[in-house]
């Protein structure tokens, strides 16, 4: 029978009964019912779900589920009995009889939910392990209080005396299923779903992550990472290792979502429209204009938000574990204070020191699970809004219309990562923002329950330290800005010397470079000296908040406590609970520093992506398609056409944005005249002048194109908000267009140059705005633009261009479009790969590919935008007889061309003129009328054609054995031999591929196919970097200096150390003062002065540290460095720039001297200061209980193990990271480019799905790099936790001897340990990413040399060379060890000051005298001897600088004219002037605003060809006085009349001179003393020229009579 709800204890927590127990009522009615009651509560709704997902296939009931249910009807039996049991007694208890019931209940719907989670779930139901899992530590509770209360224990000595035994059965059947229910099911993975809908769960990955498998607890801490940490531990980690992205963060089934709700929002959108315009009768409303906008942000969270929102609750829990430790610390001070001598009341019981341990270690797990939760949801969230972002703007690009493609081309890519990423930053600084002012008034409140209103000083002192580094940023990015403006110049300078680094060679020019650059780079890194001084102002700020924080509170506190009304003293707890708490204040406070900054520029992120997903796309109704061939007689039809650029909304928009400017530009020039009536009359230039000058400058005449993007970009420049041309010339630009294209028909498309050809071709497309009229397009459509645009792919995948591979009729296409002779020029064949990572292709060969590529599609209409201007006029021939008139002879072919050569062929002409088609016909029909525009095109090619006929005849004459494409560069002598026995060609290390025009006929069409890709991918640094890489580093600082910094970080130790005892003596006196009633030893004053003195010790040797670490060391070793590099690299033979592509070299000095700059000083600085922070702690440990030692053992070994297990595979996924994203980006940017080809073929989506992988590999890396990161936070916090939870034993234990005061230290600081440890790590994890650069810049330190630049002992005479006899004795070279020889024993002596000419087939080894002579090439045997000296005896500045040469490949860089032909300042104006004279280019130069000053650009690109082989010219010029003097194919690029005038000055100044002269124009060697004919590297005639000439069986005899000079 009842007798009452509670026993006699009553309705309390703590039982008075029981040391460290609770009541039995609250047991029985709160602490089982809890478990019971959730189960209860969310059984309906899961067993709901679960049903839902529909059964599983195969699966049956085995051992383990009968052996479930067996366990659960036994745990049924059990409580059954317990109820029986109760019932049975005389005065049983209310609360015992709800417990029962609820287990009974709870029970039974557990039961039927491990019935239905078996057979329609894989996973283990993590709800019914958590159920598990707190029904058997809660069933603890009572079984000890029943063991307790029964006088016989377990062994029955009545009927009620079995309780204790069945609540002990109970507590261990718990126990069992909690095991059992983590057992995971076999064979999980291969599991399908009966009748399943599309669900990310039976997607088909290479890797499948098993996150989704795993058990609820490996899922929560992370270990289902393990297998993949420990493979990463035995083997370096490839993109083939890890696991795929988890299902639920895939990008495509998260955009078809997200496109859902779009497509959804859009139809309600436009059936509300429509709706108002039935009622309001507004039928003429523009329905372009009404169309609904993207809602951005509830599109997003419609797709991420749930699971966003859900990150809510592991963040309150956090928030509730984490701050409740400060009162757990505070209490377990208390307890360890009531022992010592200076406590003023009774110890404590023990129980109570081991109940708050147990509760510690319970919140500080806790703690870093939910912390866990909610960062991991937040980042999947971020991942998932990425990953819907990314889709969204790629697709949209995808459906662009051409203004907006080409007025957003350059910020389009920043979308897709600069603004997604500040957008997607969101997910974590929502949360970290609201949550951040809760942990703020948390603490807040904890700290009012310490100090009271001094409170208000620590969060005076954080706020203005915060508002204090913010006012430095400013200053901070300015001098960062103005180091990069100094990088990008000295990176200039530094791309200019290695491409050119031949003829710096040649010339000796490398001391002027190294100064130059030296230059630069000291003013760089002035600059960085700068931006040091402040980050190290910014970092003493920072890590000083705390200190001064707790100086601030303790000062304020002890001037307005007043124990009458209730503030204690300030005692130990009190100093060292406050510490803790404004330790923990900091965080929130930083976080949400950050977070509001980044609201800012998160906000505008968003606006720029809002305005791109609402931007203007293509309308696909420009053009009306049709598959139905038979539909019409014609392939397109257009009927009334008017066409343009911009849509009538598009033109509005731009004078809306006109206007609002000009109305800014009025009020900013009114402000600025109001403003400069305070200066006087005529100090400054009204704003208005100027903007009128420079509008005046910058506005365009007139806009007119011949393509599509320059007709777009010039006509918004031309618009004047208040004038109606701005409208007209936005407006239509093709008028009244009535056209006609038969199927089968070749069509020609001609007119002037911006007349409207290529906006034709866009009206075709469907790229134009129609503003009325129709177009009709029967077919499928393949298209050649103007500009070729080539795939960062193998040369086949970008001629097949998603269709699959047919053989035959491939052969035919690259036949047809004159490619295999290119083919056979590749080391792979067409399986190359060529674009940003391939070779470089010539302009020709991109465009043949390009037709190619349409060739093969097998379309119906061919759409080719002048395709032809870019090859010669016989391949032109070639292509237009083999593929436009054979292969595709039955196809529709539009021909856009600004020639006539092939107008006689087609079939039909249309003539485009001022925008209208002034002619449309056949070529007979049209050409008859003389007044027409055909006619008068045809006549004027004429007049063009025959002057240049002229100028390629006399042309024709300077070429022999060697022709090229018109499209690609000259090809020179020694590109051919680099390119035959270097495999590149020039210094270039992408070789231009040329077209070789030897092979004979019969088998220039044969090639052989290789069916598999042999591009080697790009190799990517893995393992760790070795201990010799480290100390050259070191090595660069000095040991002085290490020593110097070691210094001043123990100091720094030592002084955070003094602060902190000085806080533990402060509150040890105050304590026993208050237990002796007595007054302290020392004044406030005494202690708080002191403290501000340790305070400000440590401060000022952190300044000191962050000084000499940044300001000091790392301008020492990036200095140092980067001239070890610099001077290694440009004293490496040319056999190193001929094997290393340029783009590595720069790498070096861009990437790797930037991480030696910024990231390694910064990394090394916060490792010398974590590291010190953490020994910091350990030696409080140690102090506090030595006994602690014995732990540092095990625990030092598990920090040890635990880094050295996470950075293995940390580093290499990061990598990987950095890896993965940049195919994504690069196919981001190539898709830009080529969208209207793309739309023209209809590849959209393919390329769309492309961009999904590439996106998804990317978020593969991101995700696995969370996972690791979470998992090392729990490991970390699980170690903090082992250490916090030693020392509070140990302080238990001796709690009768410990030291109070340094317990307390202990406590306060040990919440920071795993936020140090865990910054360790990472640090050391990014500093060995980054000391990566140190390897590398390492390795081309200890470049092998050259030889000697200068021999400090020479006795080579001032004047030497006197004569210039020049003596090659049984000479052989090659280029570089491994190759065969160039030249083959040469024994030829030339006498001094003779002239004489160097001729041979291609590949003779011509060049290759030059570069021997100059010891480019080193000599493998025998010698060369200049007036009897051997030039291997002499140093190589000695050698090259009293040697002239005039190379082939002219050379020019970024500086004035005066600087580029006298670098040293060696010569005068009036010498510099006669040079220019006599290389006749003083008209031009005269013709120049600047002069001699005018600067040149890089490589000379403002000059042509044949101007900046002049100027070599006149360098040779001034150095009229050398007996030596090397012409390289000297005036190739020059027209014959200049030649001429060149080779009289040549003969005129260098009268005495030796003249090694190497051309193909024989005419300007006829009049040479003797003649070296060379042969496969050997010397196969040497005489004179009329001595040759008579052999008509000679080598010489055969060159000229091929120029006609025989």
């Amino acid at each position: 029978m009842a007798s009452s709800f509670c026993d006699s204890e009553g309705w309390a927590i703590l039982s008075h009964v029981r040391a460290m127990d609770f009541t039995m009522c609250f047991q029985d009615s709160v602490l089982t019912v809890i478990p019971n009651a959730l189960l209860l509560i969310f059984l309906s709704p899961r067993i709901h779900k679960v049903l839902g997902k529909g059964r599983l296939e195969g699966v049956k009931a085995g051992p383990l589920f009968y052996f479930k249910m067996l366990i659960l009807a036994a745990a049924l039996g059990v409580q059954a009995a317990i109820l029986a049991q109760t019932l049975s007694m005389d005065n049983y208890h209310s609360s015992l009889i709800l417990s029962t019931v609820m287990y009974l209940l709870a029970l039974i719907g557990a039961t039927l939910l491990h019935y239905f989670e078996f057979f329609n779930m894989v996973n283990p139901s993590a709800g019914l392990m958590i159920y598990w899992l707190f029904t058997t530590f809660i069933s603890i509770f009572p079984t000890r209080a029943w063991i307790q209360e029964s006088p016989t224990g377990l062994q029955a000595g009545g009927e009620p005396h079995s309780i204790p035994v069945l609540k002990l059965v109970f507590t261990i059947l718990s126990f069992v299923m909690f095991v059992l229910e983590n057992i995971p099911r076999a064979h999980r993975r291969e599991i399908k779903r009966k009748e399943s809908p599309i669900e990310s769960e039976n997607i088909i990955q290479s890797n499948p992550s098993p996150e989704p498998y795993s058990n609820f607890f490996a899922r929560i801490t992370f270990f289902w990472l393990l297998p993949l940490l420990n493979l990463g531990k035995k083997k370096s980690l490839k993109m083939e290792d890890i696991y795929s992205v988890h299902p639920k963060l895939l990008s495509y089934p998260l955009y078809l979502t997200t496109k859902a709700k779009m497509d959804a929002d859009e139809a309600i959108t436009l059936a509300k429209i429509k709706d108002e315009a039935l009622v309001d009768n507004k039928d003429g409303k523009n329905k372009k204009t009404m169309k609904g906008k993207i809602n951005l942000i509830s599109t997003i969270l419609h797709t991420v938000g749930y699971g966003f929102m859900s990150a809510v609750i592991p963040r309150l829990l956090y928030i509730a574990a984490n701050y409740v430790r400060p009162v757990l610390f505070s209490d377990l001070i208390a307890f360890v204070n009531s022992y010592s001598s200076s406590a003023v009341g009774p110890p404590q019981d023990p129980w109570i020191g081991f109940g708050l341990l147990m509760a510690v270690f319970a919140s500080s797990v806790l703690t870093s699970l939910f912390l866990g939760q909610f960062t991991n949801i937040c980042y999947n969230s971020s991942l998932k809004a990425r990953g819907v972002f990314v889709s969204l703007i790629y697709r949209k690009a995808l459906r662009l219309s051409s203004t907006n493609k080409q007025e957003g081309m350059g910020s389009i890519v920043n979308h897709m990562s600069t603004d997604v990423d500040q957008v997607v930053a969101f997910f974590n600084l929502l949360h970290t923002s609201w949550s951040s002012v809760i942990e703020i008034m948390v603490a807040l409140a904890l700290l009012w329950g310490q100090v009271r209103y001094a409170l208000f000083a620590s969060v005076g002192v954080v706020v203005a330290i915060i508002v204090l580094s913010g006012a430095f940023s400013s200053k901070i990015s300015g001098h960062m800005g103005a180091m990069m403006k100094s990088s990008d110049t000295r990176m200039k300078l530094i791309s200019e010397l290695v491409s050119s680094m031949k003829s710096v060679k040649l010339y000796a020019w490398e001391p002027y470079f190294i100064k130059k650059i030296l230059d630069i780079r000291v003013l760089q890194l002035d600059h960085l000296r700068k931006f040091y001084i402040l980050i190290g102002f910014v970092g003493t700020f920072l890590n000083s908040v705390a200190p001064f924080a707790i100086f601030a509170t303790l000062s304020v506190y002890t001037a307005i406590a007043d124990a009458g009304k209730g503030d204690g003293p300030l005692n130990i707890q009190r100093i060292f609970t406050a510490i803790a708490v404004i330790n923990m204040l900091e965080t929130p406070v930083m976080a949400m520093n950050g977070a509001l900054s980044s609201v800012a520029s998160g906000i505008v992120s968003y606006k720029r992506l809002q305005v791109f997903l609402n931007s203007e796309e293509v309308d696909d109704e420009n053009v009306i398609r049709s598959s139905d061939l038979s539909a019409s007689e014609f392939a397109y039809e257009i009927r009334d056409g008017t066409f343009g650029w911009y849509t009538p909304e598009a033109i509005q928009a731009t004078l809306d944005k006109k206007e609002k400017e000009a109305l800014e530009k009025s009020k900013a020039e009114a402000k600025a005249a109001k403003k400069s009536k305070t200066t006087k009359d005529g100090d400054e230039i009204p704003l208005s002048d100027i903007k009128g000058e420079k509008s005046d400058i910058e506005t365009p005449t007139s806009s007119s194109s011949t393509s599509i993007d320059l007709e777009v970009d010039a006509k918004p420049e031309a618009i004047d908000a208040s004038s109606d041309k701005s409208r007209d010339s936005m407006g239509p630009v093709l008028h009244d267009i009535q056209l006609k294209i038969r199927h089968g028909s070749l069509t020609a498309v001609v007119g002037r140059v911006g007349e409207g050809k290529s906006s034709l071709v866009g009206a075709l497309l469907g790229e134009m705005h129609r503003y009325s009229g129709s177009v009709h397009a029967y077919g499928s459509v393949a298209y050649v633009a103007q500009s070729a645009w080539i795939l960062n792919d193998t040369v086949r995948n970008n001629i097949l261009f998603g269709k699959e591979y047919d053989e035959r009729r491939y052969l035919k296409t690259i036949r047809a479009c004159a490619l295999i002779p290119d083919f056979k020029m590749l080391v792979n064949s067409d399986m190359t790969v060529i674009g940003e990572k391939g070779i470089n292709l010539s302009g020709g060969q991109k465009q043949r590919i390009s037709i190619a590529r349409a060739v093969y599609s097998d379309a119906d209409i061919y759409i080719l935008d002048d395709p032809l201007s870019a090859v010669d006029a016989h391949v032109d021939h070639h292509i237009f007889e083999e593929a436009l008139s054979s292969i595709l002879a039955n196809k529709t072919r539009i021909l856009v061309t600004n020639g006539v050569s092939h107008l006689h062929e087609v079939d039909q002409i249309v003539v485009v003129k001022a925008g209208k088609i002034s002619q449309d016909g056949a070529y007979a029909d049209l050409i008859q009328n003389a007044e027409g525009d055909l006619y008068r095109l045809i006549q004027e090619s004429k007049v063009v054609a025959t002057a240049k006929a002229e100028e390629e005849e006399n042309e024709g004459e300077a070429t022999d054995a060697e022709s090229t494409d018109s499209d690609e560069s000259k090809s020179t002598e020694v590109e051919i031999e680099d390119a035959e026995l270097l495999g590149s060609a020039k210094d270039e290390k992408r070789p231009t591929l040329r077209r070789s025009k030897s092979s004979k006929a019969g088998k220039e069409d044969e090639i052989e196919l290789k069916d598999a890709d042999e591009v080697d991918d790009e190799i990517e640094a893995s393992g760790r970097v070795g201990w010799e890489v480290y100390k050259f580093f070191f090595s660069t600082l000095g040991l002085l200096g290490c020593l110097c910094l070691i210094l001043i970080c123990l100091g720094n130790l030592a002084f955070n150390i003094m602060t902190l005892i000085w806080l533990q003596n402060w509150g040890d006196d105050n304590q026993l003062s208050e237990a002796r009633g007595t007054a302290p030893k020392h004044s406030t004053q005494y202690w708080l002065l002191t403290y501000f003195a340790w305070v400000m010790a440590a401060a000022l040797t952190l300044c000191g540290a962050c000084f000499y670490t940044l300001v000091y060391m790392a301008r020492k070793a990036a200095k140092s460095l980067h001239f070890k590099m610099l001077t290694a690299m440009v004293r490496a033979p040319m056999s190193f720039f001929d094997i290393t592509s340029s783009g590595k070299i720069i790498n070096r000095f861009a990437h790797d001297i930037s991480s030696v700059d910024i990231q390694l000083p910064l990394q090394f600085l916060n490792f010398s200061l974590i590291m010190m922070m953490a020994i910091n702690i350990f030696l409080f440990c140690v102090m506090a209980t030595p006994y602690f030692l014995i732990a540092m053992i095990p625990l030092g070994y598990g920090y040890y193990w635990l880094g050295g297990f996470f950075l293995i595979s940390s580093r290499e996924i990061k990598r990987l990271d950095s890896a993965a994203r940049s195919p994504m980006y690069a196919h981001f940017g190539e898709t830009l480019s080529g969208l209207v080809t793309i739309r023209a073929y209809h590849e959209s989506d393919r390329f769309a799905i492309h961009a999904t992988k590439l996106l998804d590999r990317s978020q593969q890396t991101s995700y696995l790099t969370n996972a690791t990161s979470r998992w090392l936070q729990i490991m970390l916090d699980f170690m903090s936790t082992l250490v916090l939870c030693i020392v509070a034993l140990l302080a238990i234990v001796q709690r009768n001897s410990i030291q109070a005061p340094m317990f307390s230290t202990v406590l306060s600081q040990i919440g920071n340990l795993t936020g140090i440890m865990s910054s360790l790590l990472n640090v050391i994890c990014v500093i060995e990413t980054a000391i990566v650069s140190v390897e590398r810049i390492r390795e081309y330190s200890m470049l092998t040399p050259e030889a000697r630049d200068v021999i400090p002992d020479s006795k080579t005479p001032e004047s030497w060379p006197q004569n210039g006899q020049v003596v090659l004795s049984d000479y052989s070279t090659r280029y570089r060890e491994g190759l065969d020889l160039v030249l083959k024993n040469i024994d030829v002596t030339i006498q001094g000051g003779s002239r004489v000419g160097i001729v041979g087939r291609t590949g003779a080894g011509k060049s290759s005298v030059t570069l021997a002579l100059f010891r480019i090439i080193e000599a493998a045997s025998g010698s060369i001897s200049i007036d009897g000296i051997d030039i291997s005896t002499l140093g190589l500045t000695e050698l090259r600088s009293r040697l002239t040469i005039i190379p082939q490949d002219p050379f020019l860089f970024g500086d004035s004219i005066r600087t580029n032909l006298d670098p040293f300042g060696k010569h005068t104006d009036a010498e510099i002037w006669a040079a220019l004279d006599a290389a006749s280019l003083k008209a031009y130069v005269l013709t120049l605003t600047d002069g001699l000053s005018a600067m040149i650009e890089n490589g000379g690109e403002n000059m042509s060809l044949g101007q900046r082989q002049l100027m070599s010219l006149a360098r040779a010029m001034l150095s009229k006085n050398t007996r030596v003097l090397c012409l390289d194919e000297a005036t190739a690029a020059i027209d014959v009349e200049t030649d001429n005038a060149i080779q009289r000055a040549l003969r005129r100044e260098f009268t005495h001179c030796t003249v090694l002269t190497i051309a193909h124009r024989i005419n300007t060697i006829m009049d040479s003393d003797k003649i070296l004919v060379l042969d496969h590297g050997r010397v196969a005639e040497f005489d004179t020229p009329a001595t040759l000439l008579q052999n008509k069986d000679s080598i010489f005899y055969s060159l000229a009579s091929k120029s006609g000079n025989a």
